[in-house]
């Protein structure tokens, strides 16, 4: 189906003319014309008819005039959504995230993007590693927020480092440091998170010669974080929750230092969606402020 055919014989008819709806449509007197004979060899049967005072519809003209009228609407509210959506000012994001992502970094960048995007429907899903990569797997998300996608099934674009810090209770020997060396752990008990949860953790542990014992599994990390308080043992813990969650537990830098890279993936940069590339954007744009910030108040420490 042309849609353009029916725009020429609704114009036509409205303005009795098809040399005249040919000039405002932009066509020729010719092309115009070979449209209506292709438009009614398309239908089956005429609809219009030549009179002194120019052209009419016919009968099925008539007849098919008010549903043509709504094909053409459609076929404009279509356009307008495509034009929308290439704006990026509407349509749906589905965000799979790290807890402390969700929690310390998204609530920022979606109030920034609705300000300028306030028709975007965002969805998100807190996880694990294991649980983002397989949701990202199925195509049940246009973007993830996590640590760890390198040579995973999707683009990678990383963003920042994140330190990992040695949590210890306040009244624990290591806490009179200024550094955790990372082989004093392999005495302690230790407070490990939940598998899926324990990525980089596990990372860090596998250079030890041997592991602490574990005392305990956990999923939350605020829990984890308050049994350390309590003094049941000490775990490891990214910066970017411990410096935004206040507690009674001790941070301390490892030694030698130790980090994840916090980045996003998207299945295919260039296939993504215009909604889903702005908001990479803007969560680019998030952290370089972060970045900014953070090195603003080292030079200002020094």
């Amino acid at each position: 189906m042309n849609i353009r055919k029916y725009e020429a014989y609704v114009r036509a008819v409205e303005l009795g003319s098809l040399s005249k709806a040919a000039e405002q449509l932009g066509y020729t007197q010719s092309g115009i014309s070979h449209m209506m004979q292709s438009l009614e060899e398309e239908v089956g049967f005429p609809l219009m008819v030549r009179t002194p005072a120019g052209i009419v519809p016919n009968s099925e003209g008539e007849l098919l005039l008010p549903v043509i009228r709504q094909l053409l609407s459609a076929g404009e509210s279509l356009e307008q959504y495509i034009a929308k959506i290439k704006g990026a000012d509407t349509g749906r994001i589905r965000i799979a995230a790290y807890p402390s992502v969700a929690t310390y970094w998204l609530p920022q960048i979606i109030r920034d993007f609705q300000k300028d995007y306030p028709h975007v429907e965002i969805q998100i899903t807190e996880m694990g590693s294991g649980a983002i990569e397989e949701i990202m797997a199925n195509r049940q998300a246009e973007l993830c927020i996590y640590a760890g996608g390198e040579g995973k099934d999707f683009e990678w674009i990383p963003l920042c480092r994140d330190r990992m810090l040695a949590l210890v209770p306040p009244d624990h020997p290591l806490a009179r440091g200024s550094a955790v060396a990372l082989e004093d752990l392999a005495g302690e008990e230790f407070i490990m998170p939940m598998p899926d949860y324990d990525g980089e953790v596990r990372f860090i542990l596998n250079k030890l010669d041997r592991w602490p014992h574990i005392l305990f599994s956990v999923c939350s990390d605020y829990a984890i974080i308050h049994m350390v308080t309590q003094g049941l043992g000490v775990s490891i813990l990214s910066e970017l929750l411990l410096e935004n969650y206040p507690n009674g537990a001790v941070a301390l830098p490892m030694d030698p230092p130790q980090e994840r890279i916090l980045g996003m993936g998207v299945p295919q940069v260039k296939a993504a969606a215009p909604v889903t590339r702005n908001f990479m954007r803007y969560v680019e744009s998030y952290v370089a402020r972060q970045a900014g910030r953070s090195d603003a108040a080292g030079e200002n420490i020094g």
